[in-house]
């Protein structure tokens, strides 16, 4: 019986969501969707209230090359309005953190964040130029290894983790390259600003963006 009854609401849903589907795209609001994987690259940087101090006792403060992957997912309203949300992992390396060797390999950095977006697109035959922003929040996760070694089963003597959350605003533009109708290459530039407790922290900075987007 419940199976039936299961069966019965889910099908319900479907024609409901059907006919909701079929009632925007014929008022020209609804014009598809898109979604996809994009790699990242960029420079980070910005205020750390809980950066180590080494042994002796200069003040680590990190920035440097971060590099991740991540996807977004848009819906296309009207002719230029696309809504959707993203979401992005992002790790600095103590190789590229790290500008004074005060850390021991094994050093990271990681940021994972996501958010609502929303942009305004121009299809101009093969290329899309777009031009929006995300609001979101997110995390970062420190591991600070200042005496040690990864690669050694010795415990370490100095080495701190930390995660602190932010809140962030990330404007962006980039343009679509339409290989065919359902498959775009996308570029895009954006600058992440995290804010904590009032005042810019890390992770702030630039990411470039070189993706695949599949759209319907």
């Amino acid at each position: 019986m419940r199976t039936k009854v299961l069966i019965l609401l889910l099908s319900l849903c479907c024609s409901v969501t059907a006919q909701v589907r079929e009632g925007i795209e014929k008022t020209h609001v609804y014009q598809g969707f898109s979604g996809g994987m994009m790699l990242h690259a960029g420079y980070l940087f910005g205020r750390d209230s809980h950066a180590p101090v080494s042994s002796d006792g200069q003040s680590i403060r990190p920035q440097g090359g971060t590099f991740g992957i991540g996807g977004a997912l848009r819906v296309h309203l009207w002719q230029h309005l696309r809504v959707g949300f993203e979401g992005f992992v992002s790790t600095m390396p103590s190789g590229l953190t790290d500008r004074y060797n005060l850390l021991a390999s094994g050093s990271y950095l990681r940021t994972g964040c996501g958010g609502v977006l929303a942009d305004c697109c121009w299809r101009l035959d093969k290329a899309w130029p777009y031009i929006g922003g995300t609001i979101g929040g997110g995390s970062l996760k420190g591991l600070y290894i200042l005496e040690g070694d990864q690669n050694s089963w010795v415990p370490d003597s100095y080495s701190i983790f930390h995660k602190e959350s932010f809140f962030y605003v990330g404007p962006y533009v980039g343009c679509d390259y339409c290989i065919t109708r359902k498959v775009h290459i996308t570029l895009r530039l954006d600058w992440m600003l995290a804010v904590h407790k009032n005042e810019l922290v890390l992770p702030t900075g630039p990411r470039v963006y070189f993706g695949f987007m599949f759209c319907h």
